[in-house]
This record gives C-alpha cells, structure tokens and sequence, in this order.
C-alpha cells in the first residue's frame, strides 16, 4: 500500500457508519484526515484518525452560509480530496459544482448521474428502460389521489418520498421510506409527506434487503460487494446487523447495466428486496455516494475509501479485488434499538420484519467463532464506539428518568390540591410583570394557533386589554397551513383557522414572553433543553382545566381523525376559558370579568 502521508483529504460527515468509516480508512492509508461537521456532537469526531475538526454551519437550515465555510476553507487550505458522506452536503457540492471544482477534487457523481440516483422516479426510469425488475410504482401530488391509490394497489404498500433528502423554503427535511399497512395509515402518512414533496407508492414486496457496492470508472468495474441484511428496522431504514454474502450474478448484470448507462465514475451502492422463497428480486434504489452498511464492506477486505482516493488522487487501480463472506457487521447502539422494537413488535403482523427471539440469541455464536465485527469499535479505534454506547446507555437511564419524571406531574397535579393552586399564582405574578403569552406546540398547525385564536376570540373588543398573545412550532418548518381536519374542527368552536401560517420559536420569542404554555411533556422537555431562559415560565396549559381528573398533557391529533381534533379543541377551549378569568384579574384595574365573553358552549356544535 502506498505512503499517502504527504496527502490531505476533507471528509465532509458527522454520522457512525459511513462518515466514521470514511475518516478511519483514509487515516489508516496515511493521509491526514480533516472533518467538517454541522452538527454540536459527533461520533467520529473522537477518532484517533481525525487530525482537525472544522466546524460548519448546519447543512440543512442554513445551507448559504454552510457554503460560504467550505469555500474558505478550501480557499485556506489544500485538500487532495472532498468527500461528502450525506446527500445534504452531496447535494450543495452539486449544485455548486462550478465554484467549488477550481478549490478541490470532490468525490460527487456528474449531473446526469446525480439526477438518476437522487430522484427516486428517474431511477426507476433507467431501471423499466433497461429490464431492471422494479415494484409497481405511482407518483402521486394529492390526497384526493388516495381513493385511485387504494382501488390499484393491494394493500400494504411502499411510501416513498421522491428524494430522502428535500429542500423546502431553505429547510432541509430528512425523509424516510415508510410502510402503510391500512388505509388509515396511508391518510396519516401521506398527509404529512405531501406538504413537502411528491411521493411514490409502491407495492409491497417481501424478502429480505440485498445491496451491491461498488468502484466503477467511466461504467467499468473495479470493486465489488455484496452484502445482506439480517436485522431491519420495522418501519424502514438502514439496517443495524448484516453479513457479507457472494455476489449474486443476476443481481449483478442488472447493477452493472445501469451503472455503466450512466458511465458511472466513483462509488456506488444498489439496493434490491429479494425473496429467497420466490426466487425473484426487486429494485430498491441507487445510491450515489458511501452507504450505512461500508464498515462491513471494509471489515470484509473491501476498502472502499481507500481505493477511491487511490483511484480519484493517484490514478491507481487494483488489479483484483476479493472479500471474506459470510462476515457479520453489527451497529451496537442501533442495533440495541432494534432489539427493542423486535421484542415489542405484534409477531401475529404478516408485514412486521420481526426475527424470533432464540434466533436472535443464537447470532452470539458469531462472536464466538470470531465472524462478526462492530461499525463504531474498532482495535485500532475503540474511543467513538466505546463513548457512543457509554452515551446511549446513560441516555436511556435518563428516558426512565423522564418516564418516572412525566407520571410525577400527572400524579401531583391530579392529587395535590396545592399543586394547580400555586401554578395559578405564579402564573398571575408572572403575567403582572409582562402580560405576553406564547402557545406552543410541536409544527405550530393545530393545538397552539387554536389556542391563541380562540383566546384572541374571547378578548375581542375589550378595549382595555393590555395582554398579548402569539402561537409558535419547534419544527424547522415555517408558513405552513393548518391541516383540513383542524380546520373542519375549529370552525365547530367558531374559530377559523383557515388563514394560520406556522412560526418557529426562538430565542428572542421566549425572552420576550413572560408565559410560555406547553401541551405535552415532550414540548416540555424539548424547550427546557432548547431555550434556557424558559423553565422560569414555562406552564402546561391543560393545568388550567382545574379539574383534577382532566389531564395535564393535550396530545397532539395530528393525523388523526376529526373526532380526536374535537377532543384536544375541547380541552383547549376550558383552559383557555380559565386562562382568561385568571388574566382578568391580572390586567384589568376593574372588577369588569371577561366571563361574559366566554363561550358557554364547550362542546362540538351538531351540525345541521
């Protein structure tokens, strides 16, 4: 192997898979290897490997300014090689191919091969158009399309966003692939994806996932692998435990079919769902750039980094290339997640990817007979690994934490009669000092703008009121409409909704309010963590029910059905009624109430 000790590589990546193995193959070649992360914590960034760490804005909330990092620091120093681990950072190198190539070599695919790997409908285009077997696929923009969808497929079917990766309004939004076993799943989820992009439905096909990676250059082959999954996430993803397996021939003319149509130049990996039991396969997807499962194409003998920068910076090939089979890779962290999904899923689903429980115990004999590896715990590199599983496991001591923590505030405030008491007067103290109140809730499209719509309703008109109000989301996600149900909903209580545009909260907004209400325990957690300056102010608004058997937390009804929508309104609605006998006394120098506003039916109309 070549003394590559004089070179420099950016590995553009934050993740435990792709990035970190990346980052360990270069480092182990010689080169010196540079980060660049956008993220507060990284696995990879305690690699021995990593000889700098560069900090990035956030790729997918502020990509201009993320741009304008990488072009100074490729301006300040020399890089041999870039490469981007994630289509987030993929995706701005691309689009910016024309500033960036006189900076550096980047690792990324041409335009025509990006376009026929990121686009989900353009891969399957070149897959029918050379006689790839593919599952039965739709494109579809609108809910009024879901009747057409149910009379054509057979349920359960594939949801599958047009990218995984999707820009909208400068936001970048991480898409999964998704599994609609019924109708009302299908609704729920599609209601949700359709606000972002178009999605494919695709038939269901079962079996077991299979990937070819690969090395071409310009369509020629170099290296190969294969590998296959043995523990998939139930509700889609990237696998957590896989082995490596022989190179399945008819698989491989198909994968070599497309890539040479496209003249493929770097690395790639072709997923397919295969049914050992049919003897027939499907294609999945193309992608473009490193995969979840590269620690076992490595582990297997399969340097897949290593060649590449070999190939891309010293224009060497290897002559032949063969890899250890039946080889396991396991990803510790998730795959204890996965764990857990198994022994709690319903193993009556026909549809559920569950594995027995004795199969699962009988894979240790893998660690035994020394055929199995991790991703992030390496011999030459235990410290990522060993910190990320330390972390985790502190992580679910804390959510047993959260868990004993949430059932303390239903319990107190159910039981302790001073519990509402005191909220109600530190609440009065608070209001008296700055009588500015934030709803919050998790998109800022159902229970926060009710409330503050229906509050704003009940203090029309009242000249002296000196209180303000205002509705804010947690998700990245701005001027979005509330969804039909909510709508249809509201206008049951009077309230028009039809004209809201979602906000997102920030710092200035939670150091401007002087009260911040919350619906649900996961809000609570997430804006004490998010906004320091908010625990001092921070209520649940179903206290104010003052009923102590109504609960503290108001779910959300977000794709549910209208009868839900009606129920968390409901409860919204004699919160808030006494939210506004308590600010009365508050912000009025009269004994005038605003009880005489206040909606005496608290229940849904009947319609007529």
């Amino acid at each position: 192997m070549t003394n590559n000790r004089n070179f420099k590589a950016l590995v553009l990546g934050v993740d435990d898979r792709s990035a970190l193995t990346v980052m360990r193959s270069l480092g182990r070649k010689g080169v010196e290897v540079h980060q660049g992360k956008d993220v507060q914590h990284s696995v990879c960034t305690d690699s021995r490997f990593v000889q700098k760490v560069i900090d990035f804005p956030n790729a997918g909330r502020e990509p201009e300014k993320w741009l304008e990092k990488l072009v100074a620091v490729l301006r300040q120093t020399r890089y041999d090689l870039v490469i981007p681990t994630a289509d987030n950072y993929l995706v701005l190198a691309i689009k910016n191919r024309e500033k960036l190539a006189p900076l550096a070599k980047f690792a990324i695919p041409d335009d025509n091969g990006f376009i026929f790997t990121y686009k989900k409908s353009k891969t399957l285009e070149l897959a029918q158009r050379l006689g790839v077997p593919c599952p039965k696929t739709r494109e579809i923009n609108r809910m009024d399309e879901i009747p057409s969808i149910v009379d054509e497929f057979t349920l359960p079917v594939i949801i599958k966003p047009v990218s995984s990766k999707v820009w909208q309004k400068s936001v970048r939004h991480h898409l999964d692939v998704e599994l609609a076993t019924d109708r009302a799943a299908l609704e729920k989820k599609l209601s949700r994806l359709l606000e972002i992009c178009p999605v494919l439905i695709q038939s269901f096909h079962p079996g077991v996932g299979v990937g070819q990676e690969f090395l071409m250059r310009d369509g020629e082959m170099i290296a190969a692998f294969q590998h296959e999954r043995v523990h998939e996430p139930l509700g889609g993803g990237g696998s957590s435990y896989r082995k490596s397996v022989p190179l399945d021939d008819d698989l491989l003319k198909h994968s070599m079919n497309m890539l040479r149509e496209l003249h493929w130049t770097g690395v790639a990996m072709v997923e397919y769902k295969q049914n050992k039991t049919a003897g027939d396969s499907v294609l999945m997807e193309i992608n473009g750039r490193f995969w979840g499962s590269l620690p076992l194409a490595v582990a297997a003998g399969v340097d897949f980094p290593g060649l590449l920068f070999d190939m891309l910076v010293e224009d060497k090939t290897p002559e032949n290339v063969t890899y250890r089979k039946n080889l396991f890779c396991r990803n510790p962290v998730k795959d204890l997640d996965w764990l857990k999904e198994n022994i709690r899923a319903d193993k009556s689903d026909p549809f559920s990817m569950t594995v027995p429980l004795p199969k699962v115990a009988a894979e240790l004999k893998n660690v035994l007979l020394f055929r199995e590896r991790l991703d992030t715990i390496g011999w030459d590199d235990p410290k990522p690994g060993v910190k990320q599983l330390a972390a985790y496991i502190a992580e679910n001591f804390r959510g047993a934490w959260d868990k004993l923590h949430r059932l303390f505030i239903q319990l107190n405030y159910r039981y302790n009669p001073l519990a509402r008491q005191n909220a109600n007067r530190r609440l009065q103290k608070l209001l008296k000092k700055n009588p500015t109140i934030a709803f919050i809730c998790k998109g800022n499209i159902c229970r926060s703008p009710f409330a503050d719509i229906y509050f704003r309703s009940l203090i029309h008109g009242d000249k002296n009121q000196r209180i303000t109000m205002d509705s804010f989301g947690l998700i990245e996600r701005v001027n979005r409409q509330s969804p039909d149900l909510a709508i249809e909903a509201a206008k049951q209580f009077d309230i028009d909704m039809a004209g809201h545009r979602s906000k997102l909260l920030t710092a200035e907004v939670v150091a401007q309010s002087g009260v911040l209400f919350i619906m649900d325990y996961e809000l609570f957690k997430r804006v004490r963590s998010e906004f320091p300056l908010a625990k001092q102010k921070l209520f649940f608004l179903g206290v104010l029910q003052n009923n102590n058997a109504a609960p503290v937390e108001i779910l959300d009804p977000y794709g549910s059905n209208l009868k839900n929508f009606q129920k968390t309104f409901s409860q919204i609605t004699k919160s808030i009624d006494n939210l506004a006998t308590l600010t009365d006394s508050v912000v009025h120098n009269n004994n005038n109430s605003l009880k005489t506003s206040v909606k005496q039916n608290l229940q849904p109309k009947k319609r007529g």
